[in-house]
């Protein structure tokens, strides 16, 4: 019997050349720290080095977790499936919706640069040890090879300690090799790849030292968690970071504020809190995604107009308006162009001119309806 056999590009295709840019990757990551039910997630970023570092202080993973989880493609670990033990949820945290389902998200990664040090430490009814791989993305753009020939250097940390230097030299040693005697690498690829690797020069135990907010956040003692450590970022980072102004925030921002927007008042503390400190030295920096550069709950109730509300299954909208003031109370706005029909039935309707431009038919029974 013959057998499916997947290529390492398709890690490429279905991660990097899949996310719209930097902005969606950062908070593809953010997601993937809420569903592990992390109370902070942080970045800092050192343009001198174009040093990324995101930490969350989440429930990380385990060495089965993360070679069975983490670099599985399209896992299922976050949907209810007997193949997979269910994902961990601390006892004393409230239920939180699934914010990442593809299980793709963390091939975004590969957006922001190309070589990434992971670093995840689990934390159950008890620690585990801490597990450090290492990944240079652009093996997985490599023709011809096939997704299981790539090894991941891996190694487990017991006693709350943090590789040191060495350790990560060793580990990439151990890449390099791995990569020399596979012949099915193409020379021009595995020069390039050498020449990165030689100019990653991580110490995670010096980079411990001078983050911000450390107390919650390092993987050292109890800590717990995943850190990802990417050197060099792309040059992309900064432009996104620089395209903001005194006007418009930036794509960046429009992206990651969210996470932690509480200008509805009464509305319930965020589940997570987060932070990017952009370095534009080793100690002068700006927080991008600080709370309070966004609209506060003062500022949201002396708006000149509010609208609170929600969309129903036909498209219409009902909710309470204010409009300089006065209040319109269970304002109803219809959605005419859903000539009332379910919302499944009206995206249906707008893909039937994509179905038939194909000699596609796979729902005739229903598309008899609109002919």
């Amino acid at each position: 019997m013959a057998k499916f056999k997947t290529r390492a590009r398709a890690v490429d295709m279905l991660g990097r050349q899949q996310i719209a840019g930097i902005p969606t990757a950062i908070s593809e990551l953010f997601k993937n720290a809420h569903d592990a039910y992390a109370d902070k997630v942080e970045i800092d970023f050192y343009r001198k080095d174009r040093l990324f570092v995101l930490r969350d202080d989440g429930t990380g993973m385990t060495l089965d977790e993360f070679e069975n989880r983490w670099l599985a493609v399209g896992t299922e670990s976050k949907l209810k499936s007997s193949a997979m033990e269910p994902l961990y949820i601390p006892h004393n945290k409230k239920l939180r919706p699934m914010l990442g389902e593809k299980g793709i998200g963390r091939l975004s990664i590969a957006v922001i640069g190309s070589q990434l040090l992971v670093m995840t430490r689990a934390r159950r009814r008890r620690l585990y040890p801490l597990v450090v791989a290492y990944i240079h993305w652009g093996v997985f753009e490599c023709p011809g090879l096939n997704l299981d020939e790539i090894e991941i250097p891996t190694r487990e940390f017991p006693n709350g300690s943090l590789p040191t230097f060495k350790d990560i030299q060793e580990m990439l040693e151990e890449f390099s090799s791995s990569l020399k005697s596979n012949p099915r690498i193409p020379q021009d690829m595995l020069t390039k790849i050498l020449k990165d690797i030689k100019i990653f020069k991580v110490d995670p135990v010096e980079i411990d030292g001078y983050l911000k907010n450390n107390d919650s956040l390092t993987l050292k003692g109890d800590g717990h968690g995943t850190h990802f450590i990417i050197m060099p970022a792309t040059e992309l980072l900064i432009q996104d970071i620089d395209a903001t102004s005194n006007v418009h925030a930036s794509p960046l921002e429009k992206a990651l504020c969210g996470f932690t927007n509480t200008m509805i008042p009464e509305h319930e503390p965020p589940a997570i809190i987060t932070a990017f400190r952009d370095f534009k030295t080793d100690t002068v920096y700006d927080e991008l995604i600080d709370k309070d550069k966004f609209f506060s709950p003062e500022e949201f109730s002396n708006a000149d107009h509010t609208i609170i509300g929600e969309f129903d299954e036909y498209g219409q909208f009902k909710g309470n308006v204010t409009i300089y003031g006065e209040l319109y109370k269970d304002h109803v706005i219809p959605w005419s162009g859903g000539h009332g029909l379910l919302l499944a039935v009206v995206h249906l309707r707008f893909l039937l001119p994509v179905f038939k431009a194909f000699k596609m038919n796979p729902l005739s029974p229903i598309m008899n309806i609109f002919n």
